[in-house]
C-alpha cells in the first residue's frame, strides 16, 4: 500500500505540472502587452515617417539641399548674365591749390599767385560687366549642376541610412520583447519545476538537493529576466534615438508581419547591377568623376582668350569755382538737368601666357585628380558588388539557419510532449522532464533569434543594394 501511495502521489504532482506548465506556455504577447504602460501605439510606418521628420542626420541633409535653389539663381546672375552695378547716389566735395584760373571769357589764364579751387559732383549710375573665357558659362552651370546632384545624393543616401536604421531598431525591439516573453515563459516553467520538487520532498520522492537545485534555477532563471528586461529597455532607447523626436511619449510598439521568404529566388547578377544604378555612394562616386572630367575641361580653359564687354550709363553734376560756379553747387545735387553719359566697351585678352607653369601645373593636377577618380569609382565598383554578394550570402545561411531552428523548434516540442507522457507513467524521472523542458525554451529562443537575424541580413542587403530587394509577394514588399 506504501508503493501504491508513492505512486499516486507522483502522478498527481505530475499532473499538475502538466496542468501548471501548459497554462504558462500558453500565455499570449497580448497577455504580457497588456502590463506594458507605454501610452504611444507606434508601427513601423508610423516610426519611418517620424524619422523622415525629425532625425537630425536626415533633416541636416535636407537643410544642405535647400542650398540648390540659392546657389543656382546665384551662378546665373554671377556668371552667367552680365553683372550689374547700380549707383544710386554718390557725392563728393574737394579742393586744391592751383596756379590756373579764368578770365571774365572762361579762358584759362596763370594767376599771380596759388589759391585753393574747390569742386563737387553728384553721380548715378548703371553699370553691366560680362566676361567669358571659352567655355565659361557653360562649365559654370555645369559646376553648379553637379554640385546640386551631389547634394541630392547625400540627402537621398541619409534618407536610406535612417530608414534602414529605424527599421533595424524597430525589428530589434521586436525581437528582444520576443525573448523577453519567452524568458517569462521559462521563468514560469522554473516556478512549476520548484513546487513540483517542494510537493515530491514532502513526500520523501525527492532529496533537499533537488529542492534546492530547483530553487536555483528560478533565481537564475530571474536574473535572465532581470538581464533581458533591461535589453529589451536599451533597444528602445536606441529606437527613439534613430526617430529623432525628443518629445515622443513612450512607445509601444505594435507587431508587424517579419519578411521572411525565400532568398533563392534573388539573382546576385541583377542585384550588383541594381546597387551600380541606384546605390547612393555608387552615384555619388560616379558624380565626383563627372566633377574631374570638368575640372580639366576649365584648367584647360586658360589656352582660350578672355572677351570682356561692359556699358554704362551715367549723370553727373559738377560745379568748379575756378569756371565762377559756386564750389557747393552740386553737391546733393539730383536735379536730372545733365545730359546721360553713355560708356561701351569690349576687350579681347590673350592670358595664355600668364602664369604659364602655374597653369600647366593646374592642368596636370586636374588630369591626376581625374584618373584618381576614376578608380575610386572602380574600387567603389568592386566593394559595392563584393557587399552585395556577400550580404546575400548572408541572408541564404540566414534562411537556411531559420529553417534548422524551426525544425529544431519542432523536434523539441515533441520531445516535450513524449517526456511528458512518459514522466505520467512513471517511466522517466523529473530532471529528465526538466532537461526535455530546457532545451524545447532554448529552441524557442533560437526560432526568435533566427527569424530576425534574418530580417537583420535582409536590411543589410537592401542597404548594400540601395533599395528594396524583397520579390513581389514576399511579406512587407
Amino acid at each position: 500500500m506504501r508503493g501504491m501511495g508513492g505512486k499516486t502521489g507522483r502522478a498527481v504532482g505530475c499532473l499538475m505540472a502538466f496542468t501548471i506548465s501548459t497554462g504558462a506556455l500558453g500565455a499570449t504577447p497580448a497577455d504580457v502587452g497588456a502590463q506594458d504602460a507605454d501610452t504611444l501605439v507606434l508601427g513601423l510606418d508610423q516610426a519611418l515617417e517620424i524619422a523622415r521628420g525629425s532625425n537630425p542626420t536626415y533633416r541636416q541633409a535636407v537643410n544642405s539641399t535647400g542650398l540648390n535653389g540659392a546657389e543656382t539663381r546665384t551662378t546665373w546672375l554671377s556668371q552667367v548674365l552680365p553683372q550689374a552695378q547700380l549707383n544710386l547716389f554718390s557725392t563728393g566735395f574737394d579742393g586744391n591749390i592751383s596756379r590756373i584760373g579764368t578770365d571774365d571769357f572762361g579762358n584759362p589764364i596763370l594767376r599771380p599767385e596759388a589759391d585753393w579751387v574747390y569742386a563737387s559732383t553728384t553721380r548715378q549710375a548703371l553699370t553691366l560687366n560680362w566676361s567669358i573665357q571659352g567655355a565659361s558659362l557653360f562649365q559654370a552651370l555645369d559646376r553648379q549642376r553637379l554640385t546640386n546632384t551631389q547634394r541630392e545624393l547625400s540627402e537621398a543616401g541619409a534618407l536610406t541610412g535612417v530608414e534602414i536604421a529605424v527599421r533595424r531598431a524597430f525589428m530589434d525591439v521586436l525581437e528582444q520583447r520576443d525573448l523577453l516573453e519567452a524568458e517569462r515563459e521559462t521563468l514560469e516553467g522554473r516556478r512549476t519545476d520548484q513546487d513540483v520538487s517542494n510537493r515530491l520532498f514532502r513526500l520523501a520522492m525527492r532529496t533537499r538537493v533537488d529542492v534546492l537545485n530547483a530553487e536555483l534555477a528560478v533565481e537564475q532563471q530571474t536574473l535572465a529576466v532581470q538581464q533581458q528586461s533591461a535589453a529589451f529597455q536599451r533597444a528602445k532607447l536606441t529606437l527613439r534615438t534613430a526617430l529623432g523626436d525628443e518629445a515622443l511619449p513612450p512607445l509601444r510598439l505594435v507587431d508587424e508581419v517579419l519578411p521572411i521568404f525565400d532568398p533563392g529566388s534573388l539573382d546576385p547578377e541583377a542585384l550588383v547591377a541594381t546597387a551600380e544604378r541606384v546605390n547612393p555612394e555608387m552615384r555619388s562616386v560616379s558624380v565626383a568623376v563627372d566633377e574631374a572630367e570638368l575640372g580639366v575641361s576649365e584648367a584647360n580653359r586658360s589656352w582660350w582668350p578672355t572677351l570682356t564687354a561692359s556699358a554704362q550709363l551715367s549723370r553727373v553734376a559738377r560745379s568748379n569755382a575756378a569756371t565762377g560756379e559756386s564750389s557747393g553747387a552740386a553737391l546733393f545735387d539730383v536735379s536730372f538737368d545733365e545730359d546721360l553719359d553713355q560708356n561701351f566697351y569690349v576687350g579681347l585678352s590673350f592670358p595664355m601666357f600668364n602664369n604659364y607653369f602655374q597653369n600647366r601645373q593646374e592642368q596636370h593636377r586636374a588630369r591626376i585628380d581625374r584618373s584618381n577618380r576614376r578608380e575610386a569609382l572602380r574600387e567603389t565598383q568592386l566593394r559595392t558588388e563584393e557587399t552585395v554578394r556577400s550580404a546575400l550570402l548572408e541572408l541564404e545561411n540566414q534562411h537556411e539557419s531559420l529553417r534548422l531552428a524551426e525544425r529544431s523548434a519542432v523536434i523539441a516540442r515533441e520531445a516535450l510532449r513524449l517526456a511528458r507522457e512518459e514522466y505520467r507513467l512513471g517511466t522517466r524521472d523529473f530532471e529528465d522532464l526538466r532537461d526535455a523542458f530546457d532545451q524545447e525554451a532554448q529552441t524557442r529562443r533560437q526560432v526568435i533569434q533566427a527569424r530576425h537575424a534574418f530580417v537583420d541580413a535582409l536590411l543589410s542587403l537592401e542597404e548594400a543594394v540601395g533599395t528594396a530587394v524583397r520579390p513581389a509577394g514576399a511579406p512587407g514588399a
